[in-house]
């Protein structure tokens, strides 16, 4: 149902709480501009339905590759959707995707002031030219009075931001967001660790939270604020995703290996971004023959089936989980 590509892996900003190292490597094995619109192609043959643009780095980098990926997909008739932290997106992109009919944009932003968000981003301005992109997106669509492209934020809880959960909801009202998506850290090298938050500092996010979600909701922005007023979905990495006592896939602990293909810059896929690149390629081989073929994506789906997901599943963000037993309630 759900195509998610990375463009690239390569990155304007230096975020302090990344784990894409590659980040800060010079690109290798990318795929071509035209694979890439290949893939989108196979994937509208194969019924796909979204296609879901971001990346382990900033996919408007590729200028060679990102815009007609969007173009394509318009092209099809899919949904589209891009996570940008919303530096690179200048007027004359911004017109673009309005021209195009564009769907969603996620702008990444960790603080409602330059000095928090910048100081996380690791680059002096961002914050001033994320906010740029994002209010003359939201004046370009009120001057042509459509709905489209939805602005949603995107926000990393850490131990310097953690108590501006208000604002950031506020900042959102500003920019025309219908949603935001607060998600947890994931913390793995000392420099993520050293922005964990602290047993104490975890222990007053429930109520930051609930004063949050009450002005979110005043505000008719949608949130996933829920999943905070619960420390324990706060420390990733911790327990895997939870089952049901239902067999086979109505139990399964997350069906993300049925709907979902995640295709990294390099053609390697999985089904999911926290188990990126494990997968088979497509780089030479077609979208459908790794979907129903790879050894991999059968490996999880056997797993999930038999309520025995991956180590590596623990890492998963409860954003993520809720769409999986949202799912399962339907099934």
């Amino acid at each position: 149902m759900t195509l998610e590509v990375y463009p690239t892996l390569a990155c304007n900003l230096n975020c302090r709480f990344c784990d894409t190292t590659d980040r800060h490597r010079p690109p290798v094995n990318e795929l071509s501009a035209t694979r890439w619109l290949e893939i989108i192609d196979e994937a509208a043959a194969l019924g796909v339905q979204r296609v879901f643009i971001l990346g382990g780095g900033e996919p408007l980098l590729r200028k060679d590759a990102t815009p007609q990926i969007m173009e394509r997909v318009k092209a099809h008739g899919m949904e589209g959707i891009l996570t940008t932290n919303g530096t690179l997106l200048d007027a004359a992109l911004a017109e673009q995707l309005i021209e195009m009919g564009w769907d969603e944009i996620h702008f990444s932003i960790d603080g409602p002031t330059p000095d928090i968000h910048d100081g996380l981003r690791g680059q002096h301005g961002a914050f001033e030219r994320t906010m740029q992109a994002a209010r003359r997106l939201t004046a370009a669509k009120q001057q042509r009075d459509l709905s489209t492209p939805r602005i949603a934020l995107h926000f990393v809880l850490t131990n310097e931001n953690y108590t501006t959960l208000v604002d950031m909801v506020r900042l959102g009202a500003s920019v025309g967001a219908f949603r935001i998506d607060f998600d947890a850290l994931i913390a793995y090298s000392p420099e993520q660790q050293a922005l964990a938050l602290s047993t104490a500092q975890l222990q007053q996010v429930p109520d930051l939270a609930t004063t949050a979600l009450k002005v979110a909701r005043e505000l008719g922005i949608a949130t996933t604020l829920e999943n905070f007023l619960h420390p324990e979905r706060l420390e990733r990495g911790e327990r895997p995703p939870p089952a049901t006592k239902a067999p086979g896939l109505k139990g399964a602990p997350c069906l993300k290996a049925w709907h979902y293909l995640v295709v990294q810059a390099d053609g390697k896929t999985s089904p999911c971004c926290v188990l990126a690149g494990q997968g088979g390629s497509v780089a030479t081989t077609s979208v459908q023959e790794v979907w129903q073929q790879d050894v991999f994506m059968n490996r999880v789906r056997d797993g999930m089936e038999a309520h025995q997901p991956l180590p590596r599943c623990r890492e998963c963000s409860w954003n993520i989980l809720q769409h999986e037993a949202a799912i399962r309630a339907e099934l």
